[in-house]
């Protein structure tokens, strides 16, 4: 019998699938911050623009890329 693989999210390993396992841990509960101040960001990937490397957006409007973001329980 396999075991389940465990979330990105829950070990911290910032892979190529980090985005997808923030977004989840955004929906498990987790609320996602910054590295560097800890201040707490929303996800709004447009899709074109500076949205589409940098799709997590702080309440001053600055933008993060996924890697310099991480959830906190």
């Amino acid at each position: 019998m396999s075991q389940c693989k465990i979330p990105d999210y829950r070990t911290g390993h910032r892979g190529r699938h980090w985005t997808h396992a923030l977004r989840s841990a955004q929906r498990a509960g987790a609320v996602i911050v910054t590295d560097d101040t800890r201040e707490p960001v929303t996800y709004a990937h447009d899709g074109t623009g500076p949205g589409r490397f940098r799709p997590w957006l702080t309440a001053a409007g600055d933008r993060y890329d996924s890697h310099d973001v991480h959830p906190e329980w």
